[in-house]
C-alpha cells in the first residue's frame, strides 16, 4: 500500500491510500481509503502523514478486534456473524439487552490504533488490567460519571461486569505508570507531525474537589472556576495548534499559575525532544521571570500582554499612536508595534472586541447595582462577585461604585496585545497565531464539561493522578477522532461524534418459544456511516444469531 496524491479539476488534491494487486498478468490498483481533499500544501502534508500512519496500522493489524462488548466476547468483531435463516413469531420476541456498541467500535478501534491497549505492561497477567482500563476510558467518553456509577453503567449498557474494587485496582496501576502514559501520548501526537511540531499552546486551569481536606497536592488557591473555600489542584496543559495533547502536569492547588510555565518548558525540552519551540500562552504567564527564563532556554514565545500594567509613558503611546489596518482571519484589525524592554509589543484594536468588552463590563456593573442599598454595598455581598471588585471603592465595611474606574476601564475596550521575542513574523501574523489559543481553551472545556474531569471525588494522591490520567486518555481519543474526521470528512465536534455513536446500538432479543437469541443492529445514519468509514470499519444492519 502507498499514498497517492491526485489533482482534481476543482484545484484541490485528493489524498488516497492505494493498493496494487495482480490480475492475471496485469498489475492494477484499487483505492483502499480516501483520506480527503486538500487545498493547501500544508493540508496535503497533514493528510499524507495521517495516511502513512493508517497504512502502518493496517499492515500491523489486518484483523482488528473491537472491544467494549459482552464479557463472553460473543459480540466482538472477528467472530463470524451469520445471517439468521430462522423463522420466528414476532409475538414471541422479547428484548433481553440493548448494547451501545458505536463507542466501542469507533473509539475502541482508535484506542488500539494508538497502541493504548498495553499501557499496563504487556504480559498475559496484565491483560485483564489493560482491558479494564480500556473499558474505564471508553466509559468516560460515553458517560462520564463516578467510578461507582461507571461500574453499574458498564454492566447495564455494555454487558461488561467489572467489580468496583477492580476499577480501583487498575487506577493504582495507572498511577504507577503515569509518566509512561504521558510519554506515550506525547510520542503518539508528535509522530503525526514529526519535524513540523514547532508551535505549542500552553494554559492552566484549576480542578476542585468535593472535599475540604488539604494535603501536599490538594490545597486552597485561586480558582479559575470561581469556586471559593474549596480545595483544588492546578492542571497545566500543552497542545499542538490542532488541539492535540502533548502533555500535562499537576501542581499543588496553591501554586501561582504564572509559576507553572518554566517547569513545563523544561519538561518539553528534556523529555520530548521538541526543538525550535514557539510557545503561545495567555497573559497569566506575562511576567519578567517567565520571559527571561524562556529566552535563556532558547524558547520563542508569544504571550498576551497585560496592557494596563505597562509603564505610564508606554500606555500613553498606545492611546496616541497611529494604527495601520490589517485583516486577521475575516476581521479588520488596527495594529501598531512598540518596544518594551527590548522585546516586540504588538497592540491591536478590534471593534468586535470593543463591543464584547463593553458588554462584559456592563454585566458586571449590573450585577453590582443589584447589591446597592442606600448608595452603598456591604463588603460581604462582594464575595461572590468576582471580577466586579475593580469598579468599587471600599470604606470600612461598605463599598461604593466608582464611576471613574468604570470610565478608565472603558478606554481599553477593543485593545489587546502580545509580547514576543519572535523576529521573523509580522504584527498581523503574531496576533493571528495568538488568536488560535482558543484550541487549548476548547481542550479545557472538553475535559471539564464533556469528560467531567471535575469535581474530583478521590482524596489520595495516587487516585487523583489516576483519575486525571484516565480523563487525559479519553481526551486524547476525543481530539484524535476530531482531527482525523476533519481531515477526511466534514468536521464534527466531539459532542456530535459521541452523540452519533451513542445511538449506534444492538438489541439482543430472545425467542420465548425456542429460547434462541438474536442480535438486531440499529439503523445506520449517514453520519454514523461516515464515522465508521474514517476508521476503516463497517457496520452491518443484518440481524444474526447470538452465538451459543
Amino acid at each position: 500500500m502507498f499514498v497517492r496524491i491526485k489533482p482534481k479539476p476543482n484545484g484541490k488534491k485528493s489524498v488516497q491510500i492505494v493498493e496494487s494487486y495482480r490480475r492475471a498478468d496485469k498489475v492494477s490498483q484499487k483505492i483502499v481509503r480516501h483520506i480527503g481533499q486538500a487545498v493547501t500544501d500544508r493540508e496535503v502534508e497533514e493528510m499524507t502523514r495521517l495516511a502513512q500512519s493508517i497504512i502502518t496500522e493496517m499492515e500491523e493489524e489486518k484483523q482488528p478486534t473491537l472491544p467494549f462488548f459482552d464479557p463472553m466476547n460473543v459480540l466482538k468483531a472477528g467472530r463470524q456473524k451469520k445471517e439468521s435463516g430462522d423463522t420466528v413469531k414476532v409475538g414471541n420476541l422479547r428484548e433481553e439487552q440493548r448494547i451501545i456498541d458505536g463507542i466501542g467500535d469507533v473509539f475502541g478501534k482508535l484506542y488500539k490504533d494508538l497502541k493504548l491497549d498495553k499501557l499496563i505492561g504487556g504480559t498475559h497477567k496484565d491483560a485483564q488490567w489493560n482491558d479494564i482500563l480500556e473499558s474505564c476510558v471508553l466509559a468516560r467518553i460515553a458517560n462520564p460519571v463516578s467510578k461507582r456509577r461507571t461500574a453499574s453503567l458498564l454492566e447495564e449498557d455494555y454487558g461488561i461486569k467489572i467489580p468496583l474494587e477492580k476499577i480501583y485496582r487498575v487506577m493504582d496501576h495507572v498511577a504507577d505508570r503515569e509518566a509512561d502514559i504521558k510519554q506515550h501520548i506525547a510520542q503518539t501526537t508528535l509522530s503525526l507531525f514529526k519535524e513540523h511540531v514547532d508551535v505549542l499552546f500552553f494554559d492552566v486551569t484549576t480542578l476542585y474537589f468535593e472535599s475540604i481536606e488539604t494535603d501536599e497536592l490538594r490545597d486552597f488557591g485561586f480558582s479559575k472556576d470561581c469556586k471559593f473555600k474549596e480545595v483544588q489542584v492546578v492542571l497545566a496543559l500543552v497542545t499542538t495548534t490542532k488541539g492535540l495533547p502533548i502533555t500535562y502536569r499537576l501542581f499543588p492547588g496553591n501554586t501561582y499559575e504564572g509559576g507553572t510555565l518554566v517547569g513545563m518548558v523544561q519538561d518539553l525540552q528534556t523529555q520530548y525532544t521538541i526543538d525550535n519551540i514557539l510557545l503561545v500562552a495567555d497573559r497569566a504567564m506575562f511576567n519578567e521571570e517567565n520571559l527571561s527564563q524562556m529566552e535563556s532556554l532558547g524558547i520563542q514565545y508569544i504571550v498576551a500582554a497585560k496592557l494596563k500594567a505597562l509603564p505610564r509613558n508606554l500606555k500613553t503611546d498606545i492611546f496616541q499612536a497611529e494604527y495601520k489596518a490589517d485583516v486577521i482571519g475575516d476581521e479588520l484589525h488596527w495594529l501598531k508595534e512598540f518596544e518594551h524592554k527590548s522585546r516586540r509589543l504588538v497592540v491591536g484594536y478590534s471593534s468586535k472586541r470593543a463591543k464584547k468588552d463593553a458588554a462584559d463590563r456592563q454585566r458586571l456593573v449590573d450585577r453590582l447595582m443589584k447589591k446597592v442599598k442606600g448608595n452603598k454595598i456591604h463588603v460581604k455581598d462582594l464575595i461572590p462577585n468576582y471580577g466586579s471588585k475593580k469598579y468599587i471603592t471600599v470604606e470600612n465595611s461598605s463599598a461604593t461604585i466608582n464611576q471613574e474606574k468604570i470610565e478608565a476601564d472603558a478606554q481599553w475596550d477593543g485593545l489587546h496585545g502580545v509580547i514576543t521575542n519572535v523576529a521573523d513574523k509580522t504584527p498581523g501574523e503574531l496576533l493571528s497565531r495568538y488568536r488560535e489559543l482558543w484550541q487549548i481553551e476548547e481542550a479545557f472545556r472538553i475535559n471539564k464539561h464533556d469528560l467531567k474531569m471535575r469535581p474530583i471525588f478521590h482524596w489520595t494522591e495516587n487516585r487523583i493522578k489516576a483519575h486525571i490520567a484516565i480523563c487525559f486518555l479519553a481526551f486524547t481519543l476525543a481530539k484524535q477522532a476530531v482531527y482525523r474526521i476533519a481531515l477526511q470528512q466534514d468536521p464534527m465536534s466531539f459532542e456530535q461524534i459521541r452523540n452519533e455513536l451513542l445511538h449506534a446500538q444492538s438489541s439482543v432479543v430472545i425467542d420465548l418459544a425456542s429460547q434462541k437469541k438474536y442480535v438486531i443492529p440499529s439503523h445506520v445514519t449517514v453520519h454514523q456511516k461516515k464515522l465508521y468509514q474514517v476508521f476503516g470499519l463497517k457496520r452491518s444492519q443484518v440481524p444474526y444469531r447470538y452465538p451459543d
